[in-house]
């Protein structure tokens, strides 16, 4: 069921607060969240403050918003995504009054699944007032992603998807003549990419882990982490705080996948070190990122011959996707 996950009756087990004395390290009061990596319990009203301030450096910090006129935000119904457009209609509307924001969602015609993504981004965008553009994949493309099952696909189901989010994603905003796109990519999930990355030695792919990533084609939109030094639990933490609904089922398409098996593993290095997600990322991002940056030559984009589109190629990873999706449909009727 939808419903806010905001339930008082276990709110507390969630927080992460340990026993009632807990106190707020800010104003004295009960505190409602605990985060382990600062060794601080928050009240909700301090939690929130905290959560702004800390999107808010992080977007200054980078220039995230500079110069920006409409902002494109990827809203996917997830914890993230929500904390991402609630936070960001936030500080539009106190701090960067000037900027335009406009949500955007792909449906990926999951049965069930996408139905319950749906009606969360709707509802937390028409509390929002925001303009809501819907790109519904099996109305439009004629295929969801449960068709990838069919294909050598099926074993990589999570890397197809990634491949159609961001090429639609990217589209919509172009469409759109948004100046950014907002994903909701948190600390955890940075960390996690950046471990495998590392651990294959690919610096082709390890320099293009930034926060900002600033367009260099006019048909590629540059995208923007304002959440990168969030954490997962930060994350669900302010949408606690904050009332909202969100996602509560996980996608039935989603097996224990490697990226299920590193964030376990990341978690548990984290329990014996304290901080280590803020560390791992603060040291690709200030020690080894810009020597990298000085080695490695961004790669030329051109157009897709089949789409358009920017592509490394003759032909976009998207188009290449969808074409053996269809050819794989052809041989088996």
């Amino acid at each position: 069921m939808l419903e806010s996950r905001r339930r008082r009756s276990n709110t507390r087990s969630r927080s992460g607060v340990r026993g009632l004395k807990a106190r707020c390290r800010f104003c004295g009061r009960e505190a409602s969240y605990h985060l382990d990596h600062a060794r601080m319990s928050l009240c909700s009203e301090c939690f929130i403050k905290y959560y702004e301030r800390k999107v808010y450096k992080t977007i200054q910090k980078h220039g995230m918003l500079r110069k920006a006129r409409r902002v494109a935000v990827a809203v996917s119904g997830g914890k993230d995504s929500v904390a991402l457009v609630k936070v960001l209609h936030e500080l539009v509307r106190e701090k960067f009054q000037e900027v335009e924001l406009v949500a955007i969602h792909v449906d990926l015609g999951i049965p069930g699944y996408s139905e319950e993504c749906r009606r969360v981004v709707e509802k937390v965008c028409g509390d929002l007032g925001l303009e809501l553009h819907v790109h519904d994949l099996k109305k439009a493309e004629g295929y969801g992603i449960p068709d990838f099952m069919n294909t050598p696909f099926r074993r990589r189901i999570c890397g197809a998807c990634g491949t159609v989010k961001r090429y639609h994603t990217n589209r919509m905003a172009y469409q759109l003549e948004a100046d950014r796109l907002a994903t909701g990519h948190n600390l955890d999930d940075t960390v996690e990419i950046l471990f495998e990355l590392y651990l294959k030695g690919a610096v082709e792919e390890i320099v293009r882990m930034r926060p900002v990533s600033w367009s260099s084609h006019p048909k590629l939109v540059t995208r923007i982490k304002p959440l990168i030094e969030l954490t997962d639990r930060e994350n669900f933490f302010y949408v606690l705080a904050q009332d909202l609904p969100m996602l509560e089922a996980r996608c039935p398409l989603v097996g224990e996948s490697r990226m299920l098996r590193r964030k376990k593993l990341i978690e548990e290095i984290e329990g014996r070190i304290p901080g280590f997600r803020h560390t791992f990322y603060k040291t690709h991002l200030k020690r080894f990122l810009p020597r990298l940056e000085k080695t490695v030559e961004e790669p030329r984009l051109a157009e897709c011959e089949v789409c358009g589109m920017p592509s490394l190629g003759r032909v976009c990873s998207y188009c290449k996707l969808t074409s053996k999706l269809r050819r794989a449909e052809i041989s088996r009727t």
